[in-house]
């Protein structure tokens, strides 16, 4: 088993079709994280966010078809609002898998026609990075669906 010490972090990136403070929100507002989960193939069962320096997270979710349920949580270490979140990573399975503490870096940029998010998350055992690589594309595919909804004309009011 490789150590985190030697792990390069691992970097997700995708530009999604909406401004900068709705991105931004979908991370760090429970309504709106609750409505993009972690991929299409789980749902959200609970959010919780004290999105400031040393607040708590919490996401519990389950998988659609074998109903496994997951928690994720952790504690901010930075919030920079529209720019950038960090905070400690920690999962665990409702059948004994567990993993972490790990960090999370979310950083938020304003580019042409949408928001570049660039995910990089540190200390990953190597044997976790594929896996761990495919998750962030997945919760990026889910927050792109919750933001484009979120834009939609008959969501104009928020």
């Amino acid at each position: 088993m490789t150590t985190t010490a030697n792990t390069s972090p691992l970097v997700v990136r995708r530009t999604l079709g909406a401004p900068v403070a709705l991105v931004y929100r979908a991370w760090s507002e429970p309504e709106l994280a609750s409505r993009w989960s972690w991929g299409a193939e789980h749902e959200t069962l609970s959010v919780q966010l004290d999105c400031r320096p040393g607040g708590a997270w919490k996401q519990v979710i389950r998988n659609r078809t074998n109903g496994e349920q997951w928690s994720f949580d952790g504690v901010f270490q930075e919030v920079e609002p529209l720019r950038r979140l960090v905070h400690t990573f920690h999962w665990r399975g409702d059948r004994g898998q567990e993993e972490g503490p790990s960090l999370v870096t979310i950083e938020f940029f304003e580019r042409p026609g949408g928001t570049e998010v660039v995910i990089t998350h540190r200390r990953l055992d190597q044997a976790k990075v594929e896996g761990t690589r495919t998750g962030w594309e997945g919760v990026l595919t889910a927050v792109e669906s919750c933001v484009a909804e979120s834009t939609t004309p008959s969501d104009s009011t928020r």
